[in-house]
């Protein structure tokens, strides 16, 4: 109880920056989470399919039944992120949020109730530059931030012909967009303001199946007009919009897990959400994210330490939901042509687990050492590191042992003659 006292503590001393940051924060969503608990996180991203571990990652509700007891997890991720542009210009800017937070509940041994909250995207983002205008030097300020949040309830059943679990979530979300002209001598010349906020329910289903040497997972989340309503500010209007609806994708996932020993495990995962069939952004694309890990259990009779963690490696790759323009100059004098671009990220996956003294309680840890994007051809890159830790385990309604209590001491009876 008193890691979870202090890691909560640490949570809520983060909260007033919780958001994961992107310099192509003004095209859309650029950083969207894989939905995969810290060790997932650890392994490439993956595990929407492993069944041969205490399998905490939202993505699937149906994994839920690899939970036998009460169960709790929660993550923090703070890190670095490092933007370039085309000129060779350089800034950095630090990131903390809350990833996730779930509880879950066995009934009986066939079925799970639980409850979840995860961050879907976040970001906040400010940029500021000197421009020379005919009425002197001009000062623009861009702002924009995006945030969208799921918070929901799962049912899942174990069963010996496949695992099943569906789930009810509530989307929330907020996206603010701002931009400022200012003339020299403090003089506005233009201002505008978009402050759209949206919210809706919808569904997600998931399927497991835990063979000898392999599992698989497959989930699918249901396509959402989130309701909401937008309002606009310039210098001299102020309007608001009060149907102004968020399209949320559809979303497939398939996952496969391998047991080589029982130590040795190797995952993929195979995610694509629907972009393309939405219209909150220009040249959105539907995307699609890959990941391949590899876990090592440790040698538990090992009296060496390190030789006892728990260790995971991976990589990932995905491309962002929208194209970016690039404007290329023409040849002798032919006009300039736009080219329209895929931005793309890859990622590195470190973890490692460190178990605590509760059954099947652990500190779990990943790293995350990422790129996206290219300066070339879509004016920006960006490239960074993510530190998540995560807690598992804690039955707070089950109480240890109390070896200390005095207790009655066993006397074998007489041998008669």
């Amino acid at each position: 109880m008193k890691i979870i006292t202090i890691f909560c503590t640490i949570i809520f001393m983060f909260y007033g920056v919780l958001n994961a940051n992107s310099v192509f924060l003004f095209h859309g969503p650029a950083d969207i989470s894989a939905n995969r608990d810290t060790h997932g996180m650890g392994m490439g991203g993956t595990g929407a399919g492993d069944m041969f571990r205490i399998n905490a990652s939202f993505i699937n509700p149906a994994l839920s039944t690899t939970i036998d007891r009460v169960h709790f997890s929660t993550a923090l991720s703070m890190g670095n992120i490092r933007y370039r542009d085309s000129q060779n210009n350089s800034f950095r800017d630090d990131q903390a949020f809350l990833p996730y937070f779930n509880m879950v509940f066995p009934i009986r041994e066939k079925h799970r109730l639980g409850f979840v909250y995860h961050s879907i995207s976040s970001g906040n983002l400010e940029l500021e530059s000197q421009v020379e205008t005919a009425l002197g030097q001009s000062r623009e300020l861009h702002r924009a931030s995006f945030s969208l949040y799921n918070a929901g309830l799962f049912y899942a059943n174990a069963n010996d012909i496949v695992n099943f679990g569906v789930g009810m979530n509530m989307l929330l979300g907020h996206e603010v967009k701002f931009y400022r002209q200012v003339i020299t001598g403090d003089f506005a010349s233009s201002s505008f303001e978009s402050d759209h906020s949206f919210r809706n329910p919808t569904f997600n289903i998931g399927l497991t199946r835990q063979f000898d040497r392999f599992s698989a997972g497959l989930s699918y989340s249901l396509p959402v007009e989130l309701k909401g309503e937008r309002n606009f500010k310039t210098n001299t209007i102020n309007e608001v919009l009060d149907k102004s609806p968020y399209e949320y994708p559809a979303q497939l996932t398939m996952g496969l897990t391998v047991k080589a020993t029982e130590l040795l495990r190797f995952s993929g995962d195979i995610d694509t959400q629907f972009w393309g069939d939405t219209n909150n952004f220009d040249n959105s694309v539907n995307t699609l994210r890959t990941g391949v890990g590899v876990s090592w259990g440790g040698l538990n009779q090992s009296r060496n330490f390190f030789a006892r963690l728990p260790l995971r490696a991976g990589i990932s790759h995905r491309n962002l939901p929208f194209e970016v323009s690039y404007t290329r100059s023409g040849e002798f004098g032919s006009p300039s042509q736009s080219e329209y671009h895929k931005i793309y990220e890859t990622a590195y996956h470190f973890g490692f687990s460190f178990p605590l003294r509760r059954q099947d309680s652990y500190l779990d840890f990943a790293l995350t050492i990422f790129n996206r994007g290219d300066a070339d051809k879509h004016r920006f890159e960006e490239n960074g590191f993510l530190l998540t830790v995560g807690t598992q385990g804690f039955d707070v309604f089950r109480r240890p042992l109390n070896r200390k209590a005095p207790r009655e001491i066993p006397v074998p009876d007489r041998v008669r003659n």
